[in-house]
């Protein structure tokens, strides 16, 4: 049985199974969810967390600025 048929016999499943049953699967789906945040090293998280703050405190050039100061590479 391929991939697309298992994933349909899968949600077929799915259809008569119990909230309990399904709180659970839920767990496993989650468990089994990589965030590519997490696999950032410290560094680059830090980078992250200094440019949600500039950003917050509006510490930023729009787009069309930016544009303009590299106009003179196109």
């Amino acid at each position: 049985m391929n991939l697309e048929a298992r994933k349909y016999n899968f949600i077929q499943e799915l259809t008569k199974v119990d909230e309990s049953v399904l709180e659970k699967l839920e767990l496993v789906l989650k468990a089994n969810r990589k965030d590519w945040y997490d696999e950032l090293s410290d560094v680059e998280k830090d980078e992250i967390q200094i440019g949600i703050t500039q950003a917050d405190n509006n510490e930023f050039l729009s787009h069309e600025e930016v544009m303009n100061v590299f106009s003179k590479w196109q």
